[in-house]
């Protein structure tokens, strides 16, 4: 059930965030600064249609991590460039190559052998608030870090920072989720997790919407299953105590299996045919650059 919630999160993720590209890409620049971006956007049908997708992803989350835990929901996540994968495949009618068929194996070969090898289990299902507090400065310095890297850069490189800050809220994201899963219903309002999942969120969710804006989705949905699943692994062992497999043998598996799930998620996300796709969307037609965005 745990990992079938998870499919379903990445499912809906995946295609919430194909339908809001093509929206996000077609604001007109003069409205694509800060916030401007996210109210000329919500105007839009299929952006809107794409948000009530999306708003499905983190409800299966919840329920997967409330049954499951981080080590094992998160990793799930690189399935999302399968979807995204089998929605180019539809709505572009192209036929994968030799490196989507072996970017879909290595996802799905590694991470069925780091899974079986670490076999997660175990763990707390809550976290004191001076551990929340401790996530939350580490979260903060990590993503001021990278957005003043942003700052200098440009193109693909840019939608992969944004990607990488979005998926670094995310990651604190699902640790609050966590601990909001497994706090009785009555205590959840006073819960200090219950803040952070909102910030976490709001934050990742606008700096998603920017790389969409700065540049192919390829490039930050590359950062973000990469970036995402590996702290939230960090977080699930050394906030949450969750237990991996450490005896040499799986040790060695799990270190092979987690090298073959991201070498697999970069070479799927970053493939000609979906960079492709994304080349083929109505941005271009509209004549807008989109190595362009506004840090909010």
């Amino acid at each position: 059930m745990t990992y079938l919630l998870a499919l379903c999160a990445s499912f809906c993720a995946a295609t919430g965030a194909a339908l809001q590209h093509r929206e996000v890409a077609e604001v007109p620049e003069h409205q694509a600064g800060g916030i401007r971006l996210l109210l000329a956007s919500i105007k839009r049908p299929g952006w809107l249609l794409g948000m009530g997708v999306l708003v499905l992803a983190p409800l299966s989350h919840l329920l997967a991590l409330k049954v499951g835990n981080l080590t094992q929901v998160q990793p799930m996540l690189t399935t999302e460039l399968l979807f995204l994968l089998g929605i180019i495949i539809i709505t572009h009618h192209q036929r994968p190559g030799l490196r989507e068929w072996a970017g879909a194996a290595a996802i799905v070969v590694g991470l069925t052998g780091f899974l079986t090898a670490a076999r997660p289990h175990g763990g707390a299902t809550t976290l004191t608030s001076p551990w929340i507090l401790t996530l939350a400065g580490i979260t903060a310095v990590l993503v001021i870090t990278v957005m003043v890297v942003a700052r200098l850069t440009k193109g693909w490189v840019r939608a992969s920072l944004f990607g990488a800050m979005a998926a670094t809220c995310f990651a604190f994201q699902a640790a609050m989720t966590k601990v909001i899963a497994g706090t009785q219903a009555g205590s959840i309002l006073a819960s200090p997790a219950l803040i952070g999942l909102v910030i976490g969120g709001s934050l990742g969710f606008v700096f998603f919407q920017h790389a969409l804006r700065a540049g192919h989705v390829a490039a930050s949905r590359a950062s973000m299953v990469i970036v995402n699943p590996m702290l939230s692994m960090v977080i699930g062992v050394v906030a949450f105590e969750e237990v991996l497999d450490t005896d040499p043998v799986h040790l060695v598996l799990e270190v092979i299996g987690l090298a073959v799930l991201l070498a697999g998620a970069w070479m799927l996300a970053t493939s000609p045919m979906i960079t492709e796709a994304e080349e083929a969307s109505p941005a271009d037609g509209a004549g807008m650059p989109q190595d362009q965005a506004i840090i909010p």
